[in-house]
């Protein structure tokens, strides 16, 4: 019997799966638990549909992740902090910095897809930020010194 999965079923398969199981198995547990429905030709009909409209919204988001890239590819963020008599920040660098910088530039960052170096000095680094597979952006920190 096909049917379709509402959740994962381990060893059956995974959400919205089509899947080819017995008859007993599927009447006897997966039926009765609900985590499958029959697939027939409107289940089909929406499990396609869905599966369109997912793709659609992943595209998009990749589209969108595209045109940041293409915003933001080798910026140059400048800090200033003060330095100790060793020529080091008091603290560091943090990545929460890095992606309010970028909020104030009008890019929504996540913080966790920010790749640098911990930045306890002067100087010119270089960070990366990873979007998606294949989408990284690379760009530039300047760290100075505030007088």
């Amino acid at each position: 019997m096909q049917v379709i999965l509402l959740a994962d079923v381990k060893g059956t398969g995974k959400k919205g799966e089509m899947v080819e199981v017995s008859d007993g198995y599927a009447r006897n547990f997966l039926l009765k638990q609900k985590l499958a429905q029959v697939a027939n030709s409107v289940n089909k009909n929406v499990l396609n549909q869905a599966n369109k409209a997912k793709e659609f919204h992943k595209e998009q988001e990749l589209e969108g992740f595209r045109q940041t890239k293409a915003k933001i590819e080798n910026i140059t963020l400048e800090f200033s902090a003060k330095i100790g008599e060793n020529g080091k920040l008091f603290g560091a660098l943090t990545n929460k910095e890095i992606c309010e910088k970028f909020k104030e530039l009008g890019f929504e960052i996540d913080k966790k897809s920010i790749q640098i170096e911990t930045i306890k000095t002067v100087g010119k680094f270089k960070g990366n930020i990873h979007f998606a597979p294949k989408i990284d952006c690379t760009f530039f920190v300047l760290m100075k010194s505030q007088d």
